[in-house]
């Protein structure tokens, strides 16, 4: 609240400041002139313009206003996000001849139509208004920039602060990982001897989900295949919790190429862990369908389960999980991704699009 009480007098200030250059320093306030007298003989003329000139500093400085906040608010904000230099330069070099105009037509026709006398100019070039424009544009210009500096610095902050907190949380769950993934080669060996087919598969599928959150996820990015792969790891664990009475049906459909693809590691997995904890029912039929695709622009992620009614999302932990992974998308993709979470009817969607990472 401070922040913003100061940045609104620090603005005041400044074009409190700006009023009293203009007026002082391009200001004319007092003009002598040369006109005749009843008699047809010359003489000089002293006008004084103290209240008249005002106005025309306010016309001034309000266009000018105008175009420093226009700037930072349209016009730089736009390129910011499109980084589309062609586009600003004509948008501002249109707004500062459009401004520079009125401006001059303001004081010439409605200034000095006051002074009654056309043949005192106030601001007598087009070099001073454009002059003075530009120089504003370039405050404008600078102050923009340092305020995107800023926000950028912060965002890095807060991603490194999160990258150490989930480091940390990494090497509370990392206790001798070495000892867990013996003991479970020990008992996958031990399975396959007993011929347990589906606990020697469900050991391997852990073993596979174990070395990717504790060795791969580390990374800021990781291929999209392998995220896929993680997914599909859960997926079969997650069966092999149900009977065939279950009547659970799971639909993973997976269109594009994801050779190259990256993607921030375990962004897509909360989803898909919510859907089992709330999208199955002992006493129903049970579906959940999730759907990939990649494309040049991105990709898109979609999983529909059905809402059960016994289901109350009163889970801390699976609220936990997506706000932290809400937290990471706004983090890691800011203003390149849309998340949506919806209710339709008896089904609960999450939608889910990313762009590409510069």
């Amino acid at each position: 609240m401070y922040r913003s009480i100061f940045l609104v007098v620090g603005h005041l200030i400044f074009w409190a400041v700006s009023f009293y250059v203009i007026t002082r320093i391009f200001g004319i306030s007092t003009v002598e002139i040369i006109e005749e007298n009843t008699n047809g003989i010359e003489e000089k003329v002293l006008i004084t313009y103290d209240h008249k000139f005002t106005l025309a500093s306010s016309i001034t400085i309000a266009l000018c206003a105008l175009m420093f906040y226009t700037n930072i608010f349209v016009f730089l904000k736009s390129y910011f996000i499109e980084k589309n230099l062609g586009k600003y330069i004509v948008q501002i070099l249109i707004l500062l001849l459009v401004l520079i105009s009125i401006n001059i037509l303001l004081n010439r026709y409605v200034s000095y139509s006051v002074v009654e006398r056309k043949e005192v100019f106030l601001f007598p070039s087009f070099g001073l208004h454009m002059a003075l424009f530009i120089f504003y544009a370039a405050i404008s210009f600078a102050y923009a920039f340092t305020l995107e500096w800023y926000k950028n610095e912060k965002l890095r902050s807060q991603i490194a602060a999160e990258k150490v907190t989930t480091e940390l949380n990494y090497l509370k769950a990392q206790i001798n990982p070495h000892f867990l993934f013996n003991t479970l080669n020990n008992l996958f060996s031990i399975s396959q001897k007993y011929k347990v087919d589906e606990l020697s598969r469900g050991i391997n599928e852990l073993s596979n989900l174990m070395r990717y959150m504790l060795y791969e996820s580390n990374a800021d990015f990781v291929a999209l295949k392998k995220e896929v792969k993680y997914i599909e790891d859960f997926i079969q664990i997650q069966q092999l919790r149900h009977d065939e009475e279950d009547e659970l049906i799971i639909n993973f459909e997976k269109k594009g190429d994801f050779e190259k693809a990256v993607i921030a590691p375990m962004i897509l997995l909360p989803f898909v862990e919510n859907a089992f904890k709330h999208g199955f029912s002992l006493n129903e039929s049970s579906v959940i369908n999730l759907s990939l695709e990649t494309s040049e622009s991105g990709f898109f992620f979609k999983v529909k389960n059905k809402a059960f009614q016994h289901h109350k999302f009163t889970d801390k932990t699976s609220g936990i999980g997506l706000e932290n992974v809400t937290r990471r998308l706004n983090l890691i993709y800011p203003k390149k991704h849309s998340l949506s979470m919806f209710r339709d009817n008896d089904n609960f969607i999450v939608e889910l699009t990313i762009q590409p990472h510069a």
